[in-house]
């Protein structure tokens, strides 16, 4: 027998991903076909937040519904599939706490440690937020988490109210840079930035294994990843964010301007919420952030331009070259351009294109097997006997009369929780 043999080098161990149930929405938020659904709301739910003229109106045995209102309300329950969806992201960890430098928000050395790594892939840009979040913009009513809302509102928006929101996909990663605003350096970010997108890359190629702590047949695999499989970021369907290099965003102490329109002393401590939301309506459009090519879009069908976005009688903005290195814009201006910059390159590239494609078709078979499966219940129950169907024949009725049935909405072509600002945010 040979002694003092050198050992065998054996592999380090996957990095194993636990998901517990809690996690599970970040993965696949949309609800799914289950045997029973929840019934009608009962009368005090109905008062508080319905219009009470269809709210009280029963769907009688005898007022059977024709083939084209049947059509009608499954049109409804469609858009009730991406409410319930967009309003329970709206309560996971990286919305509700990962955009607060005073919460979650990581910096940008943080997102390598397991808790926010998941959170890190799938993004279109990062917001950098600089310095301490106590600064004075905040006595305006400004704080991150509702600049956070307010994004989250108009990535909605541009994708007329139905994203992908499986696998963490969104619009943009917050991250805190600790250092004063008075010590703000635009290239300083940028380096950051490059080192970050570095360590991504590096990561793409590992392999990792996802394990669910809940019974496994509860996992469906067309929409988690794979579980108990070696398979690398890249094959599980995590990747860096086609943009995610090339621009990014930050929010400093001018996010909102001197010359806000909205002014806090128009609020007071007995303000209503809905008196506070309509506030928030005015002063979120005056908020801006400075939107900035990082230089690295080598990998794009063509270079970042903002020349489009250059005012020409703000001197601060280009540097008369041509070349527009930052430009300060608001909310939607910013998300409205990566969003077409992000349609321009699926143009381009075959293989986005397909990625995103097969996003849209799982999403949209999920959500004709949950209407499917709704409906089938609703015939066992009647329309009356289950929550969504009773929603979808009210809105019905309230929509062919030209109003709106869910009074704490206001309109209900605008997805409801993308447009309140209280309770989460």
């Amino acid at each position: 027998m040979a002694f003092n043999q050198p050992p065998k080098w054996s592999p380090e161990p996957y990095q194993e991903i636990l998901i517990d149930q809690l996690r599970t929405p970040m993965l696949w938020p949309y609800p799914k076909p289950s045997p029973t659904y929840p019934t009608a709301p009962i009368e005090e739910v109905r008062a508080k937040f319905f219009n009470q003229k269809y709210a009280q109106k029963a769907l009688n045995a005898s007022d059977r519904l024709t083939m084209d209102e049947l059509e009608l309300v499954r049109r409804h329950l469609l858009d009730l599939f991406y409410e319930t969806a967009a309003l329970g992201l709206r309560f996971q960890p990286p919305f509700s706490h990962g955009w607060s430098r005073t919460q979650l928000m990581p910096t940008p050395a943080g997102v390598s440690l397991r808790t926010y790594e998941l959170d890190v892939w799938n993004k279109q840009t990062a917001v950098y937020f600089i310095g301490d979040s106590r600064y004075a913009g905040h006595d305006t009513g400004y704080t991150d988490r509702r600049l956070g809302a307010y994004i989250y509102r108009e990535w909605h928006r541009v994708h007329d109210g139905r994203p992908n929101l499986q696998r963490y996909n969104f619009f943009a990663k917050a991250l805190q840079v600790t250092k004063s605003s008075e010590l703000f350096d635009v290239a300083a970010v940028i380096d950051i930035h490059r080192r970050l997108c570095n360590s991504m890359s590096a990561k793409l190629n590992e392999e990792v294994i996802f394990r669910y702590l809940f019974r496994a047949g509860e996992v469906e695999s067309t929409y988690f990843p794979q579980a108990d499989i070696a398979k690398t970021w890249r094959e599980h369907g995590f990747t860096m964010g086609h943009l995610f290099r090339a621009v990014l965003l930050v929010a400093d102490e001018n996010v909102v301007p001197e010359t806000c329109i909205a002014q806090a002393e128009e609020l007071s401590d007995d303000s209503t919420l809905q008196e506070m939301a309509a506030w928030l309506e005015r002063l979120m459009p005056e908020c801006r952030v400075l939107m900035v090519r990082t230089g690295d879009d080598a990998h794009l069908s063509r270079p970042v331009s903002f020349a489009n976005l250059v005012d020409p009688l703000n001197s601060d903005q280009g540097d008369g070259s041509g070349q527009v290195d930052m430009v300060r814009v608001t909310v939607p201006v910013a998300v409205r351009f990566l969003h077409e910059l992000q349609v321009q390159e699926e143009a381009a590239y075959l293989d986005l294109r397909r990625v995103a494609d097969r996003m849209t078709e799982d999403r949209e078979r999920a959500c004709r097997e949950w209407v499917d499966s709704v409906m089938r219940h609703a015939e066992d129950v009647g329309m009356d006997g289950n929550w969504y169907t009773w929603i979808a024949v009210r809105r019905m009725w309230a929509a062919r009369d030209g109003e709106t049935f869910s009074d704490g909405q206001g309109d209900e072509t605008r997805l409801f929780p993308l447009y309140s600002w209280t309770s989460i945010w």
